[in-house]
């Protein structure tokens, strides 16, 4: 019999690296099945417009909190896969109790609980990819593309058996995505190396890391940028419905949005070796502003899609891109809770104070004027990258920088 695809029939080195690639395909999957398709199961049980905004705003929160202490654990104890592991276990199966819930108020703490095991999943596995591509001499966007590659296919596929099933469809796509995903993870290597196994509180490792001048620039930069790109998320469907599309429409946009990233993501790895990391970061924020830009003039829906590969540049590029640049410019032994503090920065507070400014535009204005909103905030996301790029802070070693501050 041939070996398994899935890594676990394969050895070595090929074997490890397969398996990763896997790993990152099939826990966007998940991404991929829930995210896109959540608002069909808002519909289904009948929720309104501003509890379907307070469940969308209890993610980041979680998020801001959950992520820096599933950091400091794994980098304290070195349980990463272990970690990781759990998570998915527990962030699956709190999924498939969706389906038996029709009432806002359970909706919502199984969405709290969702998303404090959920928050973890992401900067783990980044981590992970992260150590890996680095002992191994790879760029993080030839991994992550696979992310990219998982989360178009889901949007696609979960879209037609919620069509088909109804919205609980989505939940049991999301669980068995994070359930397989963990068989390939058993094969993915820990790389941890000496300096990592340094013993860190939370609260001194984000002191530690506030003295870092390019992370902190950086950080601000995260807000703006992945703050209106995760809004958008949300925001997107009432757009595209906004300037004439339908509902299948949506679904198509998802799936080429999402499909673009993962050729950007191989190619932002050639950028970053030509150009630098710096670079290719701006290159992503500026089209990024571009595009919000572009949507606050009501442009076509035709437009819209023939211009998706827009979204690989800026998002994919970014994607690939920005983690490495947390990775190379904190110290060894704050990786995880460096990386997790990002994702609580961006994803987090980013994201909530872009959805709510967005909710009050809505109402006040117009769904264009928030994405001129968005323009906005990315743009002003540019300045500390030109900052990064451009000011007086060279790129000196992580654990030098933190050393001298003290």
């Amino acid at each position: 019999m041939p070996e398994s695809l899935s890594g676990i029939g394969l050895g070595g080195a090929k074997g490890r690296y397969v398996s990763l690639c896997a790993l990152y395909l099939f826990i966007y999957y998940g991404f991929g099945a829930f995210a896109p398709l959540i608002t069909q199961y808002y519909e289904s049980i009948h929720l309104t417009g501003t509890q379907i905004g307070l469940i969308s705003a209890v993610a980041p929160i979680v998020s801001i909190v959950a992520q820096p202490m599933w950091g400091m654990i794994c980098d304290r104890y070195q349980i990463r896969k272990t970690v990781l592991i759990l998570t998915l276990i527990i962030t699956g199966l709190v999924g498939l109790f969706f389906t038996g819930v029709s009432t806002f108020v359970y909706v919502f703490l199984l969405y709290i609980l969702l998303s404090f095991f959920q928050s973890a999943v992401v900067p783990i596995s980044d981590s992970l990819a992260l150590g890996y591509a680095k002992g191994h001499g790879m760029q993080f966007g030839d991994i992550r593309l696979w992310g990219a590659i998982g989360f178009a296919l889901a949007a696609f596929i979960t879209g037609i058996l919620v069509e088909q099933w109804g919205p609980h469809a989505l939940f049991y796509s999301f669980c068995l995505a994070f359930l397989i995903a963990i068989l390939f993870l058993r094969k993915v290597p820990e790389e941890v190396t000496e300096a990592s196994r340094f013993r860190v509180s939370m609260l001194a490792g984000i002191r530690d890391l506030a003295r870092i001048p390019r992370f902190a620039l950086f950080l601000i930069s995260s807000f703006c940028m992945m703050g209106s790109v995760n809004a958008n998320n949300i925001w997107f469907s009432l757009f595209y419905q906004d300037i004439g599309g339908t509902i299948a429409g949506i679904g198509l946009a998802f799936l080429l949005f999402a499909g673009s990233e993962a050729p950007f993501m191989k190619l932002a790895g050639y950028i970053v070796r030509r150009w630098g990391l710096e670079l290719t970061l701006l290159l992503s924020a500026i089209f990024c502003a571009m595009r919000w830009f572009w949507y606050s003039s009501a442009p076509s829906t035709t437009a819209v899609i023939a211009m998706f590969f827009v979204q690989g540049i800026s998002v994919g590029f970014y994607l690939a891109t920005a983690a490495q640049f947390v990775r190379e410019n904190t110290p060894a032994s704050l990786q995880v809770t460096a990386l997790a503090i990002f994702f609580s920065v961006g994803g987090g507070l980013g994201a909530m104070f872009c959805n709510l400014v967005a909710g009050w535009i809505k109402d006040s204005f117009s769904i264009l004027a928030i994405y001129l909103f968005f323009g906005i905030i990315t743009a002003i996301g540019i300045i500390p990258l030109l900052m990064i790029k451009f000011g007086r802070w060279k790129q000196i070693s992580p654990d030098e920088e933190v050393q001298a501050s003290q």
